[in-house]
């Protein structure tokens, strides 16, 4: 498997503080799969692995509640009534901010925030990242059957070469985790690498320049 350096992104999907801090709104539903898969620690060890092979980095933010959100909706999903109900993810909050480990850097792409599950989806992702050059995505993240999942679905409907990495993605439920990397992930990625095998595949030389 060959990663192009110059056009391949790792993607991080809302890593913020409400579901990654041990203070957070949702840490206490996520606790359980985190803990299993060591999503914290495998988030940043993955980060650090994309920068150090000179990958650009991505972020797909989750929309941050404020005052009136989803009021236009006339079928909100259950999650934006979650999310209203209980102000996750508030703007110019602490759970609305991205974890301190796990913040963008100065050149990484921010893309504009999805309402609902796909990172795509009424977002500038794609352009964004098209601007890049991108032809390879990895995906890391939350939640592993929801905004992972589908983010990876609009992905591939657009044309990118997609990996998923099990071991940093977390959900509500060990049933919910697994019914999407046991089941759902090997149908639609491309690939799917624990974080060392990722590494492996990095420093063995397999990812290019070109």
């Amino acid at each position: 498997m060959t990663y192009p350096r110059a056009r391949t992104v790792l993607l991080m999907i809302d890593p913020y503080n409400d579901f990654v801090s041990r203070f957070g709104k949702a840490w206490p539903a996520v606790r359980a799969v985190a803990r299993r898969t060591g999503l914290v620690s495998n988030l940043r060890r993955g980060l650090a692995l994309a920068r150090s092979h000179g990958l650009t980095v991505a972020y797909a933010p989750h929309h941050r509640y404020r005052r009136g959100s989803f009021s236009d909706r006339r079928f909100p999903h259950p999650s934006q009534i979650l999310q209203k109900t209980f102000r996750s993810f508030a703007q110019g909050s602490f759970g609305g901010t991205f974890y301190r480990d796990l913040r963008p850097a100065e050149g990484d792409i921010v893309a504009s925030e999805h309402a609902c599950s796909s990172g795509f989806s009424g977002t500038d992702l794609h352009a964004r990242l098209q601007e890049k050059g991108a032809t390879h995505l990895i995906l890391m993240g939350l939640l592993s059957n929801t905004c992972v999942e589908s983010t990876a679905r609009s992905a591939i409907d657009l044309g990118y070469h997609v990996t998923l990495v099990p071991d940093c993605v977390a959900a509500w439920s060990p049933a919910d985790h697994a019914a999407a990397v046991e089941q759902t992930y090997p149908l639609i990625g491309h690939a799917m690498l624990t974080l060392d095998a990722l590494r492996a595949e990095l420093e063995a030389g397999k990812s290019t320049h070109d």
